[in-house]
């Protein structure tokens, strides 16, 4: 009997790390989709905003700052080197994928994107799909973007 206990409880915790892995590495991902290249109108306001990577240097420089677009206004935290409104028409690139720090499941999709207009002052902009940035247009939320 020891031994059908013993044999019960390994595929218990086998299943268990099983399940744990394919959480983590096969998530559902709404930006499975998301190609570099790809073209979207900002059909509502967004907006940029930048923060330092490091209290110590407060210099707005692409070695120093990532601009991040968000759904909505952020308050000024000392972390943040400035917020602007991206203007409804202009026009987001898929870049590629940002690198992410974990593949946890509830860490959202990253990716590099370019806005033309510019007016994220040379910063490389991030776009994280996430806060109502996610959504059905491929992986976007059709209620910003339109797909050109």
């Amino acid at each position: 009997m020891n031994k059908l206990q013993d044999a019960i409880r390994l595929t218990s915790v086998a299943f268990a790390l099983l399940a744990v892995f394919s959480t983590i590495f096969c998530g559902p991902s709404y930006a499975d989709e998301l190609q570099p290249g790809s073209r979207y109108k900002i059909v509502r306001s967004l907006y940029l905003m930048a923060v330092f990577d490091s209290l110590n240097n407060k210099q707005v420089s692409r070695e120093t700052a990532r601009a991040y677009l968000h759904s909505m206004q952020y308050y000024k935290k000392s972390w943040v080197a400035f917020q602007n409104e991206v203007p409804v028409g202009t026009i987001m690139t898929i870049i590629g994928p940002a690198p992410r720090v974990w593949h946890l499941p509830f860490f959202a999709n990253r990716y590099f994107v370019r806005l033309d207009p510019d007016v994220s002052r040379g910063l490389d902009v991030v776009l994280e799909l996430n806060r109502g940035i996610e959504g059905g247009l491929d992986g976007l939320n059709s209620e910003l973007f339109s797909r050109l």
